[in-house]
């Protein structure tokens, strides 16, 4: 009697009991991003203690992306991204909702980062400021074809053994740059999931698709804290 059929059973249902229920640690990356924010601008006023605008006209505004690459965060910003974040702003311009816009860059990394962050905004002429920051995770994982197919080379390039499951998490605060006040917060997220071979599953795809998705939701709810704000002025 062989046992073949028996061993190739067990291992079906280990692969697929391994692979069923992939968790997404929202969570973890929630709080890394709450913690860089406040590592970058100290225990500062909430929004429900921010001071309202003198009456003026439209605010300029300032955008600032946090580094990322470092450990968690699983990706870091590309020029497509800012240029994304500057037709947006392009767009709140045209609306009336802000008068104009540009990038904010630290000087240096050492010292009191948000002191210079906001230097840098009063340089460039700058009412509201907007942070931006993200991170992303990847639950990589292989079915019953990777398990009996992938101990051999063309199996792993053309056996869709493999799931490869992104989650990005992108997080903002609105301040005013002048008061150092925080105005508004916003978070969203996005997911993309693919199966293919191991050797050409790529996890980066991945999150460039989920981290596109949700900048795009993010910046649909900044839209409307930007209106608020510009109708209070």
């Amino acid at each position: 009697m062989t046992l073949h059929p028996y061993i190739l059973l067990a291992l079906f249902l280990f692969s697929t009991g391994c692979a069923s229920n992939p968790t997404k640690p929202i969570d973890s990356l929630q709080q890394i991003l709450k913690d860089e924010e406040a590592q970058l601008t100290g225990a500062l006023l909430s929004e429900q203690t921010a001071a309202p605008f003198p009456k003026q006209g439209p605010p300029k505004l300032g955008l600032y992306i946090m580094p990322t690459g470092f450990l968690h965060h699983k990706f870091e910003w590309t020029d497509a991204d800012r240029e994304t974040l500057q037709a947006w702003a392009n767009g709140l311009q045209r609306e009336g909702l802000i008068s104009g816009s540009s990038f904010l860059h630290l000087a240096s990394v050492k010292g009191n980062q948000w002191a210079q962050l906001r230097e840098s905004a009063m340089r460039y002429g700058t009412d509201l400021l907007l942070i931006v920051n993200g991170a992303a995770a990847v639950d990589r994982y292989n079915n019953y074809k990777g398990t009996l197919l992938y101990w051999t080379i063309v199996g792993a390039y053309y056996a869709d053994g493999t799931h490869s499951d992104a989650l990005c998490l992108v997080r903002s605060s609105l301040w005013d740059a002048r008061r150092g006040t925080k105005l508004a917060e916003e978070e969203a997220q996005g997911a993309s999931k693919v199966v293919g071979p191991s050797g050409r599953t790529e996890d980066q795809n991945q999150v460039t698709e989920a981290r596109r998705q949700a900048l795009t939701q993010l910046m649909k709810k900044l839209r409307d804290d930007v209106a608020r704000i510009s109708r209070a002025r």
